[in-house]
């Protein structure tokens, strides 16, 4: 495409008339107008380049923040991930162990009784119901259960009293089907003298222990610690006495009348009928051997 420009001179020397147009093709010299042309490429190519180099800064500039971006972005999600996923991992963590406990508490209650209702203090698998309870007020009796503290004179009596507590059988029972029942366990085994499909009722156990801890206590106070001490089995009592009075928690709210003070009347209770239980343990003694001790 051939160069061309028009100039308008206005009153700038005696050559040119105002208002004249002027060709420069025309008036240029051959040599000029290459000059002149090859200017223009060369400040046109380098504006050209200028303008690329612009560019592509730009682009770089551009990438750089692009990717800073990006990069921010990523350890920006990958912080809140890790978060996220801990507590996840802890709130999972947590309800596997809520429903854990809550399903051993389930199954324990699913295999009581095949599911059904049982009162506390009554046989954790149904195998006695409790019918009735007594309204009785409970009065100490330390002349026929508590031994002179001073001597043995009255050992055999107190211990005869208390055997008059304990059931026919020494409440001890024969459950042949015990393999029905999944909570029951296996039987006593070392029954000296009594052998079978053979079990014992707690409360019955507890009086035992309770004797046991009277009995012994008498002994230390008269003759003091002796080779017939038996602390395995003195530790075995008391812990047995602990968890039956914390597993029955009487709630019965006690006064005045559950002191020294009011002994001839005594503190009023609901109990169970202890005459119903006894019946239930007798109908499946092995024998008639009522002994607190034991064999």
């Amino acid at each position: 495409m051939p160069f061309a420009g028009k100039y308008f001179k206005l009153k700038r020397n005696d050559h040119f008339q105002e208002g004249d147009d002027v060709d420069l093709e025309d008036n240029a010299s051959d040599t000029t107008k290459a000059s002149l042309t090859a200017e223009i490429f060369d400040k046109t190519e380098l504006l050209s380049l200028r303008d690329d180099a612009d560019a592509s800064a730009s682009s770089f500039i551009y990438r750089l923040l692009e990717r800073a971006k990006m990069s921010s972005n990523f350890w920006i999600w990958l912080r809140w991930g890790v978060v996220v996923g801990l507590q996840t991992i802890l709130i999972l963590l947590l309800c596997l162990k809520q429903s854990g406990n809550a399903g051993s508490r389930n199954d324990l209650q699913g295999l009581a009784a095949g599911g059904q209702f049982v009162e506390t203090g009554g046989d954790i698998n149904g195998l006695y119901k409790t019918l009735s309870h007594t309204y009785t007020y409970l009065k100490p009796e330390e002349d026929k259960f508590i031994p002179n503290m001073t001597s043995n004179d009255n050992r055999m009596e107190i211990r005869r009293n208390w055997d008059m507590l304990m059931p026919l059988g020494s409440g001890s029972v024969l459950i042949p089907d015990y393999k029905d029942h999944p909570l029951l366990g296996n039987p006593i085994t070392d029954d000296p003298v009594r052998s079978g499909p053979l079990f014992e009722a707690s409360w019955t156990h507890a009086l035992h222990c309770l004797y046991y801890s009277v009995d012994s206590y008498h002994q230390l106070i008269l003759n003091g610690p002796s080779e017939d001490d038996n602390p395995m089995h003195a530790a075995h009592c008391f812990e047995y006495l602990r968890n039956s009075i914390l597993c029955n928690l009487d709630m019965t709210l006690e006064g005045s009348m559950s002191t020294p003070d009011d002994k001839e009347r005594g503190q009023p209770h609901v109990c169970r009928n202890r005459e119903e239980a006894i019946a239930w343990i007798e109908a499946r003694r092995m024998d008639d051997a009522q002994d607190i001790v034991g064999p």
